[in-house]
């Protein structure tokens, strides 16, 4: 494909039909009939497992847009931001959201939570949107999120519908227990040291426990009880030495002390948390590996780039948990650039037999390595081109009638095509005896005709023949 007709294309692309006077708030209905019918296939094909993750999504762009945000700490630090509920890297559910409407398409009739004395905020309602798409009602999921989600009233609204959540949080959230306010600066507790508290009226526990740093928790899937057996053996590397802070050097010098990996207890909750919380980033990475998005100026491209990698790595997550996992027999379903490639030409392919109809047909007679059409143009399919890497149509051998035709209509000679091919053989080919009958030899003149099989075909042409010797040779060879 050309330069200039692969900008066309990328011009005139839309996926809905153009809107006039489109409101602000719906900029994003440019992508809905392709981002709603996306969404209901990735929760149709998948039931995830029972650790699933919340995080934020960034779609890289720069241009003009009140949609976009600025993240200087993320790897895409601009662009559009997206809440994605994942399982290890399956995105099953999303939504988007923006800098001046916030939250796009969020469901606010949603049905009773139970007795919750708060109302949720509005991204606590988005994440409890996002797991409600989740087949809760057959299932069991623990819902993994960071301190940007975490808080008492959404964990109370997702333990009502028996879903159970656990995550990291912050001091000031609502309804945090005063008693476990403890500023990490001044914290000076002893490696290990753990502590719990149920706020008066609710159902969640909040911990905090002492790592190299203080680490808060709250969860409605955990017991921190000491004397059940809520610890995991993990081994840890030394971590490093702050320049400033003296407690903390202490901390790790006596823990450690001059090895590099040490076996530790840890809590199982966080070690599943640090487990199942990288869910999102795992779908982030492999976005990141192979990614279609193009320069573009318009706003809504780069989300329909995003969908397109989401798709592609979502079916590879599928054909790969369908084919038999990471060790199945079949080595294209493992490898990600492999099984990307092979979706490629399946595409080409099908676009081809949608344009030319009769191709499906010769594909049925042609061997599977020689699925390439002759030439790439209309004009070298019109002339019966052959290439290096093509052969003679295999329908030449069927047991039919073939007639050699003079087709009239033909305002000019075509390039024989059996003249073609013995041009393009090798200097000393095995059979060379058999083509030497040709007054000009393999490697001679390329002469022109207004004769024609009329039988063997190329794509949708007869294929042009020499009436006096290339007819036979063709039908015989």
């Amino acid at each position: 494909m050309g330069r200039v007709r692969f900008e066309q294309l990328k011009r005139f692309f839309h996926v809905s039909p153009p809107i006039e006077n489109l409101p602000r708030p719906q900029w994003y209905r440019k992508l809905e009939p392709l981002s709603s019918a996306l969404q209901y296939q990735f929760q149709r094909y998948c039931i995830p497992a029972t650790e699933v993750s919340i995080d934020e999504m960034m779609i890289r762009f720069i241009g003009r847009s009140v949609h976009t945000v600025r993240l200087p700490n993320k790897p895409i630090p601009q662009g559009y931001k997206v809440f994605a509920l994942c399982e290890y890297g399956y995105t099953f559910s999303f939504m988007y959201t923006s800098r001046v409407e916030q939250f796009l398409g969020q469901d606010l009739d949603l049905p009773y939570l139970g007795p919750a004395t708060l109302p949720l905020s509005p991204t606590s309602h988005a994440v409890l949107q996002l797991a409600t798409a989740l087949p809760y009602q057959q299932y069991r999921f623990i819902l993994y999120c960071d301190n940007y989600f975490s808080n008492i009233p959404l964990f109370q609204a997702l333990r009502y519908l028996q879903i159970a959540a656990c995550g990291t949080a912050r001091p000031n959230s609502a309804e945090y227990p005063a008693v476990l306010k403890i500023k990490k600066k001044r914290a000076a507790l002893p490696w290990g040291t753990i502590s719990g508290a149920i706020p008066a009226g609710w159902q969640i526990l909040a911990v905090i426990w002492q790592d190299k740093t203080l680490v808060r928790l709250l969860t409605t899937a955990y017991e921190m009880q000491p004397e059940l057996d809520n610890y995991t053996i993990r081994r840890r590397r030394r971590p490093l030495r702050p320049r400033n802070r003296d407690a903390y050097r202490d901390l790790i010098d006596h823990i450690w002390g001059e090895y590099p990996v040490r076996e530790l207890a840890l809590p199982t909750a966080t070690v599943d948390y640090n487990l199942h919380m990288g869910g999102v980033d795992i779908a982030d990475q492999r976005r990141s590996y192979y990614s279609t998005q193009l320069c573009v100026v318009r706003s809504w491209m780069p989300l329909f780039f995003w969908l397109l990698d989401t798709m592609v790595i979502n079916s590879f997550l599928i054909a790969q948990q369908h084919m038999g996992g990471s060790g199945g027999q079949h080595s294209i379903w493992q490898s990600h650039p492999r099984y990307r490639e092979r979706l490629a030409w399946d595409l080409v392919e099908k676009g081809y037999q949608l344009l030319h109809p009769t191709h499906e047909q010769r594909l049925q007679l042609t061997q599977p390595s020689l699925r390439i059409p002759e030439g790439n143009t209309h004009t070298s399919r019109e002339m019966g081109y052959i290439t290096k890497v093509t052969s003679l149509p295999s329908m030449r051998k069927d047991q039919v009638t073939h007639k050699l035709v003079r087709n009239e209509s033909q305002k000019r000679p075509r390039y024989c095509a059996l003249c073609r091919f013995l041009s393009k053989l090798p200097p000393d080919p095995p059979n060379y005896d058999t083509f030497n009958h040709s007054p000009d030899g393999p490697h001679g003149k390329i002469r022109r005709t207004y004769f024609a099989c009329s039988y063997c075909k190329i794509a949708t042409f007869n294929v042009p023949l020499c009436k006096t010797y290339c007819f036979s040779l063709f039908h015989s060879i």
